[in-house]
């Protein structure tokens, strides 16, 4: 059975993965626009700096959950002193380079580290590539589980990408509006407002598809009937994920250029980033109740 600790390893990285995917393919974006001004560059250097930063912390506190739940240090560094082909390894491996890559792109900007525009766009496009990597290892590693049905599900990686990568552009979105002069970024925003509510119209989709492969497969069947019903994780997974996690935010970001307004689109990305964390728990403890 999976514990808390586990779950935590699993949004943590997946969220601070997609934090660091959105952070590095706007400044690869951003540094490409040749009408930007002098204040805009300056206040997305700024922001980028924090981005970077808290990718790093959110990366970080993964590892250490994943230190927590395999017990020892020593159990932790084997990991990387006696390397399997395992799914696990293969995924603290890519956690630590995206760990590595993200501490230097966060001293670059916020240390003022001196680093050449083709290596910080270098670091840039590794952390985009390791971030996609890590967002899909956090499906793959209970997909991959084929002694629970319920997790043995094609749809599973892509549910939990898709879901990473809301709850990073929530935490984003959330983080701009406390840097300086974040306004002048307004048209980048706004654009990344919108890529957000795609990326929630395909998680819906993709978790229309878990469930229709779920209800298809007949071993599928005690561990679906958990996951949806009263007495098991349904009021957490219908009213926390579903309608707290894809359909308010969902609703919030259609509403926000008609309303104009900043606060319930705020207090939508926060329910978005715990609808992450409740999908993950759900499924995990739906899974676990069959094997009893």
């Amino acid at each position: 059975m999976l514990g808390t600790f586990v779950v935590l390893y699993l949004f943590l990285g997946g969220c601070g993965a997609a934090a660091l995917f959105v952070t590095g393919v706007w400044s690869l974006l951003f540094h490409r626009t040749e009408t930007r001004t002098f204040q805009q560059s300056r206040a997305f250097w700024d922001l980028a700096g924090k981005l970077y930063l808290a990718s790093f912390g959110l990366l970080a506190l993964s590892a250490f959950c994943l230190l927590l739940d395999l017990g020892s240090p020593h159990r932790f560094f084997l990991l990387f002193l006696r390397p399997t082909a395992s799914l696990l390894s293969v995924g603290s491996f890519v956690l630590l380079a995206a760990l590595l890559a993200s501490g230097c792109l966060a001293a670059v900007h916020a240390l003022g580290w001196p680093a050449p525009s083709w290596a910080r766009k270098g670091l840039e496009a590794l952390c985009a590539v390791l971030a996609t990597v890590l967002m899909v290892y956090t499906g793959l590693y209970l997909a991959w589980m084929e002694a629970v049905p319920l997790w043995s599900n094609g749809a599973l990686p892509a549910l939990f990408a898709l879901s990473s990568l809301s709850s990073g552009m929530a935490a984003v979105l959330l983080a701009a509006p406390f840097v300086r002069d974040w306004a002048l970024l307004s048209d980048w925003i706004g654009g990344l407002h919108r890529a957000h509510l795609v990326v929630l119209g395909l998680e819906f989709l993709a978790l229309v598809v878990f469930l229709a492969l779920a209800a298809i497969n007949p071993f599928a069947g005690p561990g679906l009937a958990q996951l949806v019903s009263p007495d098991g994780q349904a009021p957490w997974f219908f009213a926390g994920f579903v309608l707290g996690g894809i359909i308010v935010p969902f609703a919030a970001e259609t509403l926000r250029p008609f309303t104009g307004r900043v606060a319930p689109v705020a207090a939508s990305e926060v329910l978005c980033l715990f609808g992450g964390l409740i999908l993950r728990f759900c499924l995990v403890l739906a899974g676990s109740h069959w094997l009893g």
